[in-house]
């Protein structure tokens, strides 16, 4: 029960640090920053919005209440006008109510007062506007009954009805006082509207960096998984084309790469040559000292028989102690010939055990030529293998020859 929960947890571990799993992280960190990215913009977005539409409607409302005080203003002072003209001439018709005010209605100091509620300074200021404009209109009505009665005019008229240059003076001062701070207010919230579009800027700019650091670092990270993917399928590639023993090449290697071995040969109009090599009373050593000499001799068989060849040539463990060795460019038959028997007195010397003591084996080679009657590689290693029973047969250590066999 322990050895499973260890097995099961060294799993878990090889899991866990697998590529695949590395992919799995990377998927899982992009989505989270984009994530986070996307909701940063979207609420900036929505708040540099919502700031830039109470912006425009500040800078609206105080357009608005400007444009009223100008109004108001230019009644008030069409009012004083058509006052003054009536008393220095005498004459009713200056004081016609459609030259005073066009409009289809005059605007007044509580409709100034309603447009500035919100704003509790501008409020206090404009307080006194409504009386002093009652006064004023109140004085005009009662010169409009003098002149239509045909009183007398002079410059004590205007005092006697309450028309009086120092309401009319205070009434402008408060106008010019309002107009004032609304255009500072005006200018405040524009400078306010243009650092928030700043700041905004900004924190776009830092979200863009944001993103393109969160780009950079995943691309690094996924080409670092990509190259340790690469690199993992490659060393799974070789084991599987690799004898985990010996460290040769596999059956499997040499069957995907005989279409190569074989054209390579006919390119160069050389020879070919396989040799099929089976170690002699290999059993009797498993049997007598145990499976790990075994391995032992078919580690020091295998790296004598790579000192035997070269680099260019192929050997192959195919199972058990049966190897193959595929000579590449040879001139003739003579030439694997003399590499068989090289390969038969080397593999005949005596093998030394780590325990102590040594064993002695022998090896039986048989070979076939490649490839006058276009013979595929298995026909080859069928030759190869007639020619090798052929060698059991005449007494072991010794090698033979499929051509000059008839096989």
């Amino acid at each position: 029960m322990c050895e499973t929960s260890s097995d099961t947890a060294q799993m878990q571990t090889e899991i866990d640090g697998s590529v695949f799993t590395g992919f799995k992280r990377v998927l899982r960190k992009g989505t989270l920053a984009f994530a986070l990215i996307i909701t940063v913009l979207f609420a900036m977005i929505f708040y540099q919005h919502q700031r830039a539409a109470e912006a425009v409607h500040s800078v609206d409302h105080t357009r608005q209440v400007i444009a009223y005080i100008d109004a108001l203003r230019t009644y008030l002072l069409n009012l004083d006008t058509a006052v003054r003209k009536f008393t220095d001439s005498g004459n009713p018709a200056f004081l016609d109510p459609h030259l005073i005010c066009r409009e289809s209605g005059c605007p007044s100091a509580e409709q100034l007062i309603a447009l500035t509620r919100a704003d509790g300074v501008q409020f206090a200021r404009l307080a006194p506007l409504p009386a002093l404009q009652l006064a004023l209109e109140t004085g005009f009505g009662a010169l409009q009954q003098h002149g239509e009665a045909g009183g007398h005019t002079g410059p004590a008229l205007r005092e006697l009805t309450g028309f009086d240059k120092s309401a009319m003076d205070q009434i402008h001062r408060i106008l010019i006082e309002i107009e004032k701070e609304e255009l500072n207010q005006m200018e405040t919230r524009e400078k306010a509207r243009i650092h928030d579009q700043n700041l905004s800027s900004a924190l776009l700019g830092m979200a863009g960096l944001w993103t393109g650091l969160a780009l950079l670092g995943l691309y690094r990270e996924t080409v670092r998984l990509i190259k340790a993917g690469t690199n993992a399928e490659h060393t799974i590639t070789q084991l599987s084309l690799r004898d985990p023993l010996t460290g040769l090449a596999n059956r499997r290697f040499l069957h995907e790469n005989e279409r190569h071995l074989i054209a390579s040969a006919k390119r160069s109009r050389t020879k070919m040559a396989v040799l099929v090599v089976d170690l002699d009373d290999f059993k009797a050593v498993n049997d007598r000292h145990g499976h790990a000499a075994g391995d032992e001799v078919l580690m020091t068989s295998a790296e004598r028989m790579e000192q035997l060849v070269r680099e260019a040539d192929v050997i192959a463990r195919f199972g058990g102690d049966e190897f193959v060795i595929v000579l590449n460019q040879v001139e003739n038959a003579a030439a694997a010939r003399e590499v068989a028997s090289r390969v038969v007195d080397g593999l005949s010397e005596p093998v030394p055990l780590a325990g102590g003591g040594t064993v002695q084996i022998g090896a039986s080679v048989g070979i076939a030529m490649c490839c006058s009657n276009g013979e595929t590689f298995d026909d080859l290693l069928s030759k190869a293998d007639a020619a090798l029973y052929a060698a059991k047969r005449d007494g072991k250590s010794t090698y033979r020859e499929a051509d000059s066999l008839g096989v």
